[in-house]
């Protein structure tokens, strides 16, 4: 008698152990699909905010590409205004440079 609820005992462990296993597999199964949906959320929610700094990037750069065109076309403008005040200026600048740069050869 005693052996046979021994037995009963042992198999209803096995039951309960077989089963348990079968849970946890199953538990397994559900936080590596969890994992795989955030990561897939992850990644979708950085490549979004990659677009939007390219984006912004570049429409800062078409800003500095219109400022530096309206700037060509000012110094245009002043350059036909003051023809011989802009050669002189010039000539002037490559002066100073050609100096500076010449110092420092002859040592």
């Amino acid at each position: 008698m005693a052996e046979e609820m021994i037995r009963k005992d042992v198999d209803a462990i096995k039951t309960d152990l077989a089963q348990l296993r079968k849970d946890i597999a199953s538990l397994t199964s559900t936080v590596k699909e969890a994992a795989s949906v955030k990561m897939e959320g992850a990644t979708e929610g950085m490549q979004e905010k990659a677009r939007n700094v390219w984006e912004d990037l570049e429409k800062k750069l078409e800003e500095v590409l219109k400022q530096g065109k309206e700037q060509m076309g000012n110094i245009e403008q002043q350059i036909g205004a003051h023809p011989s005040g802009s050669v002189l200026t010039a000539f002037g600048l490559g002066f100073v440079i050609a100096k500076l740069l010449d110092v420092g050869g002859r040592r």
